[in-house]
């Protein structure tokens, strides 16, 4: 009998604290009671250092995972506050929210060029020091404002925002345009005193850059016609005020005509000199991710193109295939198209016992050729070999042009090879003495790529 009481207490007590901790967790964690970040945005502020974005989606349809990429859109919620520190920032916007705010499910972080290139590190340290930001969320610097890279990421093919993001690791992969870089590793390089750190560089497509444009126009439109209107009040008659009308009419033709021929020049086809905010791309989603933001220490100091972006990832072995454009060696004044698959890990080694390190890379790639021409044979041992060696001058061109932009004219060390380098010294003491981030700047490359141009894939023969 006592046993059986006893059992009863026991178990009443277990009850208790069962329920008591569940209701609790219940009524302060619950989806309904919090605000998922999906993406937040730094820009200079006007009135405090920062101006913060935080874009969220309605928990209903972050949950669901129901619905198109329109409805989706109408769920998304954008807003902004200016503070002097980010969590200020956000406590601000959690006010006005009026839920909970909730980081953990947070991909992307974007800050705009313009406050990048003052240095990031204070932001950077704060985002890691909170639990709920993920090492793994991916780092953006826009070359528009953060909050215009926000207002106009509309996923097209994802049902969710969030999962427009998480595609950032994906395409890294198989197009070498950008790289997979996290606010984990921007922190391991910047807390390095040799190496340097990067981040994907953002911007608006034509489509977007048009509409900013657009709207451009009609707000200068119309604070001009509101000046107009005040200066001919009184004396003017109707015949100047006609004049007048006709002549700021032609301006803003002129104005339109001139804005739309500069922002045709400024699209580039050329992958050589291709980055975000600058492509022919034109769709629904208003924003690019294209080329890598390169720093030195926690500042911006350069940006990488299309094909430059191709060379770090080739060199640091996080592409598996990409594709290039090279003069065709059979056809003149006609291009190829090649798609590249590294078959092997590129080799580095780093000799410091010169003045300058001298750097050996070895890269082993093989190549299919897409793009077809007539009346020739693809299938043959010499012009396989012809383009073999057309391609391997290309991509070494390339290489050398990139090693040397990152070291003499950036003066950073963004593909590791001070790791190589540190395997030469025996202890600490020597390696800081050697002065690896000054003789870095100086480095002599030795780069050589072996392309195997293996088959056309399906066509032999034209």
């Amino acid at each position: 009998m006592n046993r059986n009481l006893m059992n009863i207490v026991v178990f009443l007590i277990l009850l208790v604290i069962f329920v008591t901790g569940f209701s609790n967790s219940y009524t302060s964690h619950n989806i309904s009671n919090l605000a998922y970040v999906l993406a937040i945005g730094i820009d200079k502020g006007e009135k405090a250092k920062l101006k913060i974005s935080a874009q969220f989606s309605k928990s209903a349809i972050f949950s669901s995972g129901s619905g198109s990429s329109s409805e989706d859109a109408s769920n998304i919620i954008l807003v902004s506050g200016e503070a002097d520190s980010i969590f200020s920032g956000l406590n601000l916007l959690n006010s006005y929210i009026g839920k909970e705010l909730n980081l953990a499910h947070c991909s992307v972080i974007i800050f705009s060029e313009e406050f990048a290139k003052e240095g990031i590190s204070t932001e950077i340290f704060s985002l890691i020091n909170n639990e709920e930001v993920r090492p793994s969320t991916n780092l953006v610097i826009s070359k528009c404002s953060a909050y215009d890279y926000l207002n106009n990421s509309i996923p097209n093919l994802e049902k969710m925002t969030i999962k427009y993001y998480d595609t950032f690791s994906i395409t890294s992969r198989f197009t070498g345009y950008i790289s997979n870089l996290t606010i984990g590793d921007f922190y391991n390089d910047m807390a390095s005193s040799s190496c340097d750190s990067t981040a994907i560089l953002g911007g608006l497509n034509s489509t977007a850059r048009k509409e900013n444009s657009e709207k451009s126009n009609e707000s200068s439109s119309g604070s001009s016609n509101s000046s107009s209107g005040e200066g001919s009040s009184g004396s003017s008659s109707s015949n100047s005020s006609s004049g007048s009308g006709g002549s700021s009419g032609e301006s803003e033709t002129t104005n339109n005509s001139s804005q739309n021929m500069t922002e045709e020049k400024n699209v580039v086809t050329s992958s050589e000199d291709l980055t975000a905010g600058t492509s022919s791309v034109v769709g629904k989603r208003g924003t690019e991710n294209i080329g890598i933001a390169v720093f030195d220490e926690d500042k911006l100091c350069g940006e990488l193109t299309a094909v430059e972006a191709i060379c770090h990832l080739l060199i640091t072995n996080k592409v598996d295939s990409f594709i290039i454009s090279i003069d065709n060696p059979m056809v003149e004044d006609k291009k190829m198209d090649l798609q590249i698959y590294p078959v092997k890990d590129t080799k580095v080694t780093v000799d410091t016992k010169g003045d300058s390190p001298r750097i050996s890379i070895n890269i082993n790639v093989d190549a299919d050729i897409i793009t077809l021409e007539d009346n020739i044979d693809y299938g043959s041992k010499e012009n396989l070999e012809k383009f073999s060696k057309f391609s391997e001058d290309y991509l070494k061109s390339q290489l050398n042009d990139y090693l040397k932009k990152v070291s003499r004219d950036l003066g950073t060390d963004i593909d590791h090879f001070c790791v190589k380098a540190l395997q030469n010294f025996a202890t600490i003491p020597e390696w800081k003495k050697y002065k690896w981030v000054e003789k870095f700047k100086n480095a002599e490359f030795d780069v050589n790529i072996d392309v195997n141009v293996v088959s056309s894939m399906l066509i032999t023969r034209t």
